[in-house]
């Protein structure tokens, strides 16, 4: 299925896309190596979650899209549980993306694509891995940061507080140490204002992880 986003990418603006399985999770993608696989995953989880809940409110809903200051989400249904989504630029031809979309739903359909098995692997990934050796409470501090991200940041808050953590825990992910993520974040986040303000909400769970 790797051909279906492929062609999405020769169209201007569009960076490239992703096939997602509600049951089997990432599929394909054709995105530049620093989104993570597991990341992308994520994503799709969360868009397919969307496009179940808009569906019950519209029935004939087509796309769902995610607006971002540097970018924009695009997601389809090929068919139930299997979704096609693109990585826009801000600038991109919406209705060019629709009409491929259109056709590449059609084929589908039609079964000019052949599904692709995706490649075993016998390695946990290395987030996953790093993850394990976190003890329950910094698992439940960061858990409470990233929920509180999303009051800041909206829907990709998850993405990007994750790939900051991974960050920090690739440095060393202590007590001492918060002040370091706390950071990375700010440089994610890069206002001073909403930077003072996640700070503030997060206040009381940091209070409490330090007192122990």
């Amino acid at each position: 299925m790797k051909q279906l986003i492929d062609e999405l990418k020769a169209i201007p603006g569009v960076v490239g896309g992703c096939i997602y399985s509600s049951r089997e999770g990432l599929q394909e993608t054709n995105l530049p190596g620093i989104f993570k696989a597991e990341r992308l995953g994520a994503v799709g989880k969360h868009l397919a979650k969307l496009y179940s809940a808009g569906r019950m409110s519209f029935d004939d809903l087509t796309d769902v899209s995610l607006h971002y200051d540097e970018s924009v989400v695009v997601a389809r249904e090929l068919q139930q549980g299997l979704l096609i989504f693109a990585l826009c630029d801000p600038a991109f031809n919406h209705n060019l993306l629709s009409m491929s979309f259109n056709l590449l739903q059609e084929e589908f359909r039609n079964g000019a694509y052949a599904k692709t098995a995706p490649e075993a692997s016998t390695a946990p990934p290395v987030a996953v891995a790093r993850r394990s050796s976190l003890s329950a409470r910094q698992l439940g501090l960061l858990e409470d940061m990233k929920l509180k991200l999303g009051r800041i940041l909206g829907p990709m808050a998850g993405f990007i507080f994750d790939e900051v953590s991974d960050i920090w825990e690739r440095q060393g992910a202590t007590a001492q140490r918060l002040g370091a993520l706390l950071e990375l974040l700010d440089k994610e986040i890069a206002d001073e204002d909403k930077c003072a303000s996640y700070r503030q909400l997060i206040a009381a769970e940091l209070q409490a992880f330090q007192e122990g």
